[in-house]
């Protein structure tokens, strides 16, 4: 009994210096997770009541993961992606599912985001309009051009002088700025995606002084429709007055009307010189992609030429009831076992799973100090070991020169 006890402690001994090693090999691995060994007591089982037969297959228990939290190197590759928590990433290849912690990351032939060795990495889908789905997939950064969108609304902010001179020329001509009081221009798109000027005319009434009349004029074309925008004394747009200027006779190139619609509400009159301080719309040209970046959420957002940003998808995080419970599957893989649960895959930035943290990849939770001090401990338990089996076997000898 002697014997198979030390011939299996020095078996167990030896795994956990091969463990160790391991951790010391992979150190500089992205996202790998050290590991270490757990040990049971094999004497009393095997000459107490606890071994039913007085043998035992050894002292290792198993071997585990630690999923303690690594540090932070930080790159210039948006594909390069960290985890901020407990969460994983969730690959696919074929149909094996698995996950990890390694956030190094790469487009393949279709612009699908892989591993190195070729998993696709799992998110939620965008839509046309940028909004995320709940359905999980194969997550991608498309190079579809951004398809133009013909505007719709248009939004003005600012200030018409109080103080004002009513227009000395009459009637308004829009080409004489005699006859108007104060103009202001922006640019839309209409359905093919050209750009076309809008130049919005404001006319004060010379009957009440807090009325203007607002009218437009697409390109070279005076639109019919106008409107009378009042404020108050204070200056504040009338809550009575008309406040939205609608464009529906303005024609698009295949010669269908497309209504366009001015906000005026976010105009004041003070007594002061009339001016703009913002002016958007929501139409543009169409754009090719130029870059993408995640940000903390996990969301992908792509870039486009034509100054738009719209997002494209969303990585999936997995957490486990069990994390210490997942089976290692190789190249800083994990798959779910009936220790560790079913994966709560979810959104990041959510609950327990975690950021994203972009352009940075998380590095091996190894230290290489206590793993140089176990590997010292671990050969020292060998040699001692070894020492035993050698006292029994001399032992063994003495008892066999017996007369």
């Amino acid at each position: 009994m002697a014997f198979s006890t030390s011939i299996n402690g020095l078996m167990a001994v030896q795994q956990d210096m091969g463990v160790i090693s391991n951790n010391i090999a992979n150190a500089g691995t992205v996202g790998f997770k050290r590991s270490d060994t757990l040990f049971s007591e094999i004497y009393t089982a095997a000459v107490g009541p606890a071994g039913a037969d007085g043998s035992s297959d050894g002292v290792l228990t198993r071997v585990r993961s630690d999923f303690g939290q690594g540090g932070f190197e930080f790159t210039s590759r948006p594909l390069d992606l960290a985890i901020d928590g407990q969460g994983l990433f969730v690959l696919k290849n074929e149909q094996e599912t698995s996950y990890t912690r390694a956030g190094a990351f790469r487009l393949d032939s279709n612009r699908y985001i892989v591993t190195e060795g070729g998993a696709n990495l799992q998110g939620f889908a965008a839509d046309a309009d940028g909004q995320i789905s709940g359905a999980l997939s194969d997550l991608q950064i498309g190079a579809a051009l951004l398809e133009q969108k013909s505007t719709e609304n248009i939004n003005i902010g600012g200030n018409l002088d109080s103080r004002a001179l009513t227009p000395g020329m009459t009637p308004f001509d829009p080409t004489n700025p005699e006859s108007y009081s104060f103009s202001a221009a922006t640019t839309i798109f209409d359905s093919a995606g050209t750009a076309r000027q809008v130049s919005l005319f404001f006319v004060k009434n010379d009957i009440a002084p807090g009325q203007f009349t607002v009218s437009a004029r697409v390109d070279d074309a005076l639109q019919p429709e106008s409107v009378l925008l009042e404020f108050t004394a204070a200056g504040e747009i009338d809550p009575a007055s008309d406040s939205e200027l609608v464009l529906a006779s303005y024609q698009q190139p295949e010669g269908a009307a497309q209504p366009v619609t001015i906000d005026l509400s976010n105009l004041t009159s003070f007594g002061v010189t009339s001016s703009v301080s913002s002016i958007t719309q929501d139409g543009f040209p169409a754009g090719e992609l130029t870059g993408f970046a995640f940000d903390r959420s996990g969301i992908a957002y792509a870039s486009y030429s034509n100054n738009e940003v719209r997002a494209v998808g969303q990585v999936a995080v997995a957490t486990f009831r069990n994390t210490q419970g997942l089976a290692s599957n190789g190249k800083t893989t994990f798959t779910e076992s009936a220790t560790s649960g079913l994966a709560e895959i979810g959104k990041p930035d959510a609950g327990a799973r975690g950021f994203i943290r972009p352009n940075a990849l998380e590095s091996a939770n190894v230290d290489l100090t206590v793993e140089l001090l176990a590997l010292i401990e671990a050969q020292r338990s060998f040699q001692s070991i070894a020492q035993a089996i050698q006292n029994e076997n001399e032992a063994s000898d003495a008892l066999l020169q017996l007369r």
